[in-house]
């Protein structure tokens, strides 16, 4: 089964999104690929066409209704892009909570990515896309309900090289663990990386040469945490062995939901994993545009991504139209301040979850609390404070 890029799935949501707006479709650069060929408003009625083949494919013909589970991806997509549905009219459609909707809504995105893949942009056919589908289903409902807290990756690549230990001794291979230099953390699918460790061993082992040696370990490399493997006796060019991996499915689908890369490199001569670091999405709410500036500058470089909100309205709908790790909530606001603001999100089902960090000039730290807020910071607070206190709600 081929894969795609995490980038392929982003512009599959944009096209989904922007279902009626020509511009945006003309610019989305899966959507010129799509409707190469046509030109004006022939183009546009092509990529739609195609959107609609794809959202089809997911229906069952033998569950009519809309809220039966085997047509629950159809009906999210359909209800939510085709009609226009806004969220919470989708959710008593079909009878979901929150959370399954986020989850199953997920999956449908996944799944027509790789059905819009496979049929226009890969020389798949339809047998290897259904015979490989039930690990990809199985990733899609790990990586869609799990909340991903952080591990320690040396620990499960210790087990990963325990579970190996037996194939590798039978051909006379020894397999090392390297100590990482400095405390190494994950936010990925703990038995998913496990599993992915697990077959990268067993793949080189199978092309090692008997009595040969590999090394494996972590590292942090450019902020971001790095596999590296040291071979002895590899029987096949590094190069080659990372594109056969990168071509193999079981290999390809672990590494798409890990967001992994595999790369060689001749000096010195290993294989790297690298993993893309998890963009935590942030909301501001205050009418200072100079706290926002600060928030931002003490962010930068960092993997968070930064929404900003001044009123109720925006404030509300960006907290429950997006997934997000915090929110940062000033009490002096115009119309409805901050105490209000903090009810309105700890009271409704799509943001009761989310931890509310106060942050105000006023001394109220024990009313902030009391009220249900999970953090208080005096403004404007220090960066190592602010850092500091992020990071228990991003692990």
């Amino acid at each position: 089964m081929s894969t795609y890029s995490g980038d392929f799935e982003e512009h599959i949501r944009d096209l989904l999104g922007n279902f009626y707006d020509y511009l945006k479709l003309a610019e989305n650069p899966v959507a010129s690929r799509l409707a190469r060929e046509a030109s004006g408003n022939e183009r546009m009625r092509v990529i739609r066409a195609k959107l609609l083949d794809a959202i089809e494919d997911l229906r069952r013909e033998d569950q009519q209704k809309a809220t039966a589970r085997g047509n629950r991806l159809y009906s999210i997509l359909q209800l939510r892009y085709v009609e226009e549905r806004g969220t919470n009219e989708v959710l008593v459609e079909l009878a979901l909570s929150e959370r399954q909707y986020y989850r199953e809504h997920q999956r449908a995105i996944q799944t027509i990515s790789r059905i819009i893949w496979d049929e226009h942009f890969a020389n798949v056919g339809r047998e290897s896309v259904e015979a490989a589908h039930p690990l990809a289903e199985e990733l899609d409902y790990i990586n869609a309900g799990s909340s991903h807290r952080a591990f320690q990756p040396g620990e499960e690549i210790q087990a990963a090289v325990v579970a190996t230990q037996v194939i590798a001794r039978q051909r006379g291979i020894e397999i090392g663990l390297a100590q990482a230099q400095e405390p190494i953390a994950l936010n990925l699918s703990q038995p998913v990386f496990r599993q992915f460790v697990i077959y990268l061993l067993k793949e080189l082992i199978g092309a090692t040469a008997a009595a040969g040696d590999i090394e494996i370990g972590l590292a942090m490399v450019k902020r971001a945490p790095v596999i590296a493997i040291s071979m002895k006796a590899l029987e096949v060019d590094g190069a080659v062995f990372c594109k056969s991996l990168r071509e193999d499915s079981t290999a390809s689908e672990l590494m798409k939901h890990l967001k992994a890369e595999v790369k060689w490199v001749d000096e010195p001569a290993r294989i790297l994993v690298a993993f893309k670091r998890a963009v935590h999405n942030i909301l501001v709410v205050d009418d200072n545009p100079d706290t926002v500036v600060l928030f931002k500058r003490y962010l930068a470089n960092l993997p968070y991504r930064l929404f900003s909100a001044v009123g109720e309205r925006d404030a509300l709908a960006i907290a429950r139209g997006t997934p997000l790790r915090c929110i940062i909530l000033d009490v002096m606001l115009p119309g409805k301040d901050g105490w209000q603001l903090l009810q309105s999100y700890k009271s409704h089902p799509a943001t009761a979850e989310i931890p509310v960090l106060i942050c105000s000039v006023l001394e109220m730290e024990e009313l902030a609390m009391s009220l249900g807020a999970d953090g208080y910071l005096k403004k404007p607070p220090a960066r190592a404070e602010f850092l500091s206190i992020l990071q228990q709600w991003v692990e």
